[in-house]
Order: structure tokens, then C-alpha cells, then sequence
């Protein structure tokens, strides 16, 4: 048994490991809201960045800054509609945690009966016969066993039971289900995870049947929604328009009234609807929004209509008989990391990494990534599109490539720099879900700019400027005007370093001069001996140099 400071950190190792075990009877198990036989797969990448997100802060920073960082990987790394309404039951639990990461009886039974408000208010259409109800029915068992005066062993032990009644009744409590013989997905998940708390602290947990499907000749269905609707004998409870597109997306730095709306937006075209946050807005939070919806572009708009987007993911929702392993065929097939690159120099060193390279040095249409894309079917592709289309067009390519059987995960490269930190963490033979959230992880933390040769008089924010001049560019904004590329690549290098930083990166372009990387490590030097300067010759021809700070 788990020290009381390192429970959550253990809770959630041993969750994913039982997930592991149990991920492709889960998946089977999926019928609702849609039989796309990911439920379980979706669950254990949630489970999987939570955890290695609470080791690295309990490691780094120590037990108290575990629950923070529980929530915060949940949030980021959620998957699907299961993979979100976890991360909530995560947060719900996390704020109970003591200054130590201590879990007690009283923080778990609170944690639940929290994490179950937290569940119902995120949903837009709280469904009975779900994880809801499964979730309802633990926070309860933990509540009566604390009543009667249990430790933390058996609040966990009496929660998880409750649970598994409850999960049994939702054969009988959704009509999807009664009609494939199954228990629900999200439920059986969730008993997993609760399992796996029952392990830590009391040292075994209750063996459990593996549940398949068992049509029974007749099954009466009561649906109760929790807003008094009868769906009497065998009805369907209400389901919003045929969704054909899974759409996800962080909404950072947004009101509570914001989410609200946006939550009510995307259900008049969608359904599945969850928009949560990774802790209570203090006045804003970061938000986690999820929707299944025929109108993907609308759906991503409507975000925008409340800020900026991060983590923007567009899956095509296909709906399985459940005859294959869907977590073993993603974790087995081939996989390939794809990268769009111009300069010579820069596709020998993307190639030499393992990336298979499409060339833009012309740029590039949508419908010639498209193209170019095909060649991969049947297998996995991590696309570094390192700026090359805009987000939009990136976004309509990977719904499209995955239609016609390649299964196109994008990664936030917005240039070659990036890609370049990306690559550094890359695991070939890793499971895929983990190398993706490494790699992106990696993009998300190298900040980058370029120098760019002025190549026509213009009036820019930091005044005029001609041929001759230089110009360093962050993110599209003009933030560096001098007179020559030397002084523009040290002055953007340094802005760069401001927030911290000890790798500096530079992909030269074809104008650059050679010895750029040598003379900005001497300048940096005397103020700052720990950076270092590593320098790629690239050729790409829209930039004189790249610069990227790790």
C-alpha cells in the first residue's frame, strides 16, 4: 500500500495499468452515445497524462503541486467524451488532496459527490445508464461508509461496489445498452479506475466478471434523465443530429459565462456535448470542449467566438461491430511522423531523424497535401505541418485523409524548429498516443521567430524599412528591425530567452551566413554561459533563419 502522500501518484500508475488490461473489453462494451468502440482507448490516454503529469510535478516540484498538475495533464490530455468527463472526476478529487497529496476518507467521499456535480453540470444532455449513474452510485457508497466511520480503505472499497451495482443496472437503464446485451462503457472504465484506488489503499480489490455482450430475450428500459422525462419501455432517450465529426479543443483563458455559452451553442448542431475546465474560474479557467456534430468548421468557430484555440482535434466518427482490437490496432500499425519541409538541408536532417518528408518549397495547396498523403494509407501519420497551410485547411486535410484510411493526428509544429524539438523526443517504438503527447508537448514548449530579408520598402511597428534591412517575426508580428542579420538573429534570439530558456536552435535558410550560430554563442556567453547554440544548415528560401528556445 501506497504511502497517504503518494496514494494519487500510485492511484493513478495502478489505473492505468488496469485500463491496459481492460481496454479492449471496455471498447467492446461501447454503444453509447456512439458505437465507435474508443471509449476504452480514450480513457486510458486520459489516465495516462494525468499520471505522467503528477509523477513529473511530484518529482520536480513535490506532493504539492501533484493535484494541480493531476487536473492539468487530465484536461489537456483528454480523449473523447469519456477521456473529458475523467478529467473531471480527477478534479473533483484533486481539490480534496492535503498539502502532502494525502487522500482521506473524508476527501474521497467529498472528492466524488463533487466530481459527480462537476459531471452533470459539464453534460449537456446528462443521460441515466451512463458513467453519471455509475458515478452517482460511488460518491453515495462513499459517503455511507464514511457515515460509519471507515478509513480510506473502506470508503474505497464501499465505493467501488457500489459502482459495480450501479454499472450492472445500467444494462437495464439505457436503451442502447439493453438492446446490445452490454453494460455501459464509460462505467465499466470508471469501476477500473476505482478498483484501482481499492488496491492501493486496502491491498486487493474485488475480483470482477469480464462483461461482454448477453442479449437478454426481454429487457424493460426506464430512462430517467434527471429531468423527468419517461422514456418508458424500450425508447431511445433523446439524442441531438446524426454526428459524423468528433471535435475537440482547449479554450483557455475563458469566463465560466463564456463556457456557458458555448456549451449552449454547439447543442443546438451537436451532441455529446461536455465543456469542463481545469479548476474553478478565478475569474477565468482553461476549457476542455468536446462535441460530436455534422458541422466540424462550426463547431471550431464557435470557439473562436471566445478566444484563442489550442489543441484543436477533428476525428471522423465511425461506428464499429466491434470484431477487431481498436487500442492494438492504433498501438501496432505502422506509424510514420510526416513532416513538410523546404531546403535541402533541412529534408537530409528531417530524414536522418526518421521523418518521412513532403517538400513545399513552392508552398502548398491543400489539395496537394492531400495527395501526398495518400501514399500512407492503412497507416497512422503524425503530421508536423510546420506552418506550411493554415489551420483551417490542416484541419479539413486530416477529416479528409481519414475518410479515405489514413488516420492523420496533427501536431502543433508552426515551423521547422519546432518540428525540430518534436523530433528530439520522438519514440518509434513507443505506444503511439504517449509519443504524440511527448512530441507535442515538446512543439508546445520551443518557442520560435524567424529573420526574414526585407525585400521592398514598407512601414512596420517598429518603423520604416527597405532592402538591406532585417526583420525578426514571432508568431506573425514584427517584433525585430535591423540592419543587418546578425544583429536581427542576436536581438531575436534574445527576446526569445527573456522567459527562460538554455537551447537555442537555428535552421539556417540558403541566405544565411555561416557562421551565425558560433558568433550568437559568443555573445550569449558572458551573461548567459549555460545556453547552447546548436545550428542546422535548412536552405529554405522565405526565411534566413529559424530560431526555436527550449
Amino acid at each position: 500500500m501506497a504511502e497517504d502522500g503518494r496514494v494519487v501518484v500510485a492511484w493513478l500508475r495502478r489505473a492505468v495499468l488496469g485500463l491496459e488490461r481492460a481496454v479492449d473489453e471496455i471498447n467492446t462494451l461501447n454503444v453509447f452515445p456512439v458505437a465507435d468502440a474508443d471509449t476504452g482507448t480514450n480513457m486510458l490516454v486520459t489516465l495516462r497524462a494525468a499520471a505522467r503529469s503528477a509523477e513529473e510535478a511530484d518529482r520536480t516540484e513535490g506532493p504539492h503541486a501533484v493535484a494541480r498538475a493531476t487536473v492539468a495533464g487530465a484536461v489537456a490530455g483528454a480523449r473523447g467524451n469519456s477521456g473529458v468527463i475523467v478529467s473531471q472526476i480527477m478534479r473533483g478529487v484533486a481539490a480534496q488532496l492535503g498539502p502532502d497529496a494525502d487522500l482521506s476518507a473524508e476527501g474521497l467521499a467529498t472528492g466524488l459527490r463533487n466530481a459527480t456535480s462537476l459531471v452533470t453540470s459539464a453534460v449537456a444532455e446528462p443521460i441515466e445508464g451512463t458513467i453519471l449513474s455509475v458515478l452517482r452510485a460511488a460518491a453515495d457508497g462513499a459517503g455511507a461508509a464514511l457515515a460509519g466511520g471507515g478509513d480510506l480503505a473502506a470508503c474505497a472499497r464501499t465505493c467501488a461496489d457500489a459502482a459495480f451495482d450501479a454499472l450492472l443496472r445500467t444494462r437495464d437503464q439505457l436503451a442502447d445498452n439493453a438492446a446490445a446485451g452490454v453494460v455501459d462503457a464509460g462505467g465499466r472504465g470508471l469501476l477500473v479506475l476505482l478498483d484501482a484506488l481499492v488496491e492501493v489503499t486496502a491491498g486487493a480489490a474485488a475480483e470482477r466478471p469480464r462483461f461482454g455482450r448477453q442479449i437478454a430475450p426481454h429487457v424493460h428500459v426506464q430512462v430517467d434523465t434527471g429531468h423527468g422525462h419517461d422514456h418508458g419501455h424500450g425508447e431511445d432517450p433523446p439524442r441531438g443530429p446524426h454526428a459524423d465529426y468528433e471535435v475537440m479543443y482547449l479554450l483557455p483563458d475563458a469566463t465560466e459565462a463564456a463556457a456557458t455559452r458555448l456549451r449552449g451553442e454547439l447543442q443546438t448542431f451537436g451532441d455529446s456535448v461536455v465543456v469542463v475546465a481545469a479548476a474553478d474560474p478565478d475569474p477565468v479557467a482553461v476549457w476542455s470542449v468536446h462535441t460530436h456534430t455534422t458541422e466540424p468548421g462550426r463547431a471550431i468557430q464557435a470557439g473562436l467566438a471566445h478566444g484563442k484555440l489550442r489543441s484543436i482535434a477533428v476525428n471522423v466518427l465511425q461506428e464499429t461491430g466491434h470484431t477487431e482490437t481498436p487500442l492494438q490496432a492504433l498501438l501496432d500499425a505502422p506509424r510514420a511522423i510526416v513532416a513538410l519541409v523546404s531546403g535541402d538541408g533541412a529534408a537530409e536532417l528531417f530524414a536522418s531523424a526518421g521523418a518521412e518528408v513532403i517538400r513545399c518549397d513552392r508552398g502548398m495547396t491543400h489539395a496537394e497535401l492531400l495527395a501526398a498523403l495518400h501514399r500512407f494509407e492503412g497507416r497512422e501519420v503524425l503530421l508536423m505541418p510546420n506552418g506550411a497551410l493554415p489551420t483551417p485547411e490542416l484541419l479539413a486535410v486530416a477529416a479528409r485523409s481519414r475518410e479515405s484510411g489514413v488516420l492523420v493526428t496533427l501536431l502543433p509544429t508552426s515551423s521547422m524548429v519546432q518540428a525540430i524539438a518534436a523530433l528530439s523526443v520522438h519514440e518509434p517504438n513507443g505506444h503511439a498516443a504517449d509519443d504524440t503527447y511527448s512530441m507535442a508537448e515538446a512543439a508546445a514548449g520551443a518557442r520560435c521567430g524567424s529573420v526574414v530579408a526585407v525585400t521592398e520598402d514598407a512601414l512596420t511597428i517598429l518603423g520604416p524599412c527597405g532592402p538591406g534591412d532585417y526583420l525578426g517575426m514571432v508568431g506573425g508580428e514584427v517584433v525585430v528591425l535591423e540592419e543587418d542579420q546578425y544583429s536581427a538573429g542576436e536581438a531575436l534570439a534574445e527576446l526569445l530567452l527573456a522567459t527562460g530558456g538554455d537551447l537555442v536552435t537555428v535552421l539556417m535558410g540558403e541566405a544565411a551566413d555561416g557562421d551565425f550560430p558560433d558568433r550568437v554563442s559568443a555573445a550569449l556567453r558572458p551573461d548567459r554561459p549555460e545556453v547552447e547554440v546548436v545550428g542546422y544548415t535548412g536552405g529554405q528560401s522565405a526565411s534566413v533563419m529559424e530560431i526555436g528556445v527550449e
